[in-house]
């Protein structure tokens, strides 16, 4: 979906939210409200730098009406989500072709599995903080005791045992890394798909990779 300025009450209450002021792109709640939305993140974070110094008159009345009185502001939001289907998302937008995005990176790829695997439900958002730390590790300290590995771990309540599963299923995607054997393993495909993400052949993109990973450390703080 794209922008509509009837929005703005909601990114005006995710502004004003404590503390105020703009909040990273990948925070927890600008993820949410994309995802309510439709709309990527950053064009969130866009439009919330553009509360900080409004230039349309429309829009300061707008911030001056609501920001300053949070009753108000939070019964405008509420009618907001309410007339747009918000909280009902499968009925709102049912018969509707929505382009799903960077929404699939935070839903999880391994429900069907995970318990009789006994895995956290990952998510493309996991994987790709994983994959991020495969390219800082070599394979000798991809273990439960490396400290980065450990704290990967603890920002996204996990195990380290986790990660370093996760670690291992990189090594069969790594065209660098011989294995005398196949792996069959339900996360073996959605890990190649995030591989396939950052790495063309067998030269990765560390740089956008590593970005984006440092962005998304912000939605689990």
């Amino acid at each position: 979906m794209d922008w509509n300025e009837e929005y703005w009450p909601l990114v005006i209450q995710l502004y004003e939210n404590k503390p105020r002021g703009i909040k990273p792109m990948y925070g927890y709640d600008t993820v949410k409200l994309a995802i309510e939305l439709h709309i990527p993140p950053g064009v969130i974070y866009e439009k919330m730098f553009e509360l900080r110094q409004p230039s349309r008159p429309s829009l300061r009345r707008l911030i001056k009406s609501l920001a300053g009185n949070k009753e108000k502001l939070d019964l405008r939001c509420r009618q907001l989500r309410a007339l747009q289907g918000m909280g009902n998302a499968d009925e709102f937008y049912e018969g509707v072709a929505v382009n799903e995005t960077f929404e699939t990176d935070f839903k999880p790829v391994n429900a069907p599995t995970a318990l009789m695997t006994r895995r956290p439900l990952y998510t493309p958002a996991m994987l790709i903080m994983i994959l991020d730390l495969y390219f800082r590790l070599v394979p000798q300290t991809m273990v439960t005791e490396t400290p980065e590995v450990k704290e990967t771990a603890k920002l996204m309540d996990i195990t380290p045992q986790d990660v370093t599963d996760i670690l291992e299923i990189y090594t069969y995607c790594d065209p660098f890394m011989k294995h005398a054997d196949s792996l069959i393993d339900p996360m073996l495909p959605p890990c190649m798909r995030v591989w396939r993400r950052f790495c063309t052949a067998e030269h990765p993109d560390i740089t956008a990779l590593s970005n984006l990973a440092q962005q998304m450390k912000a939605y689990w703080k």
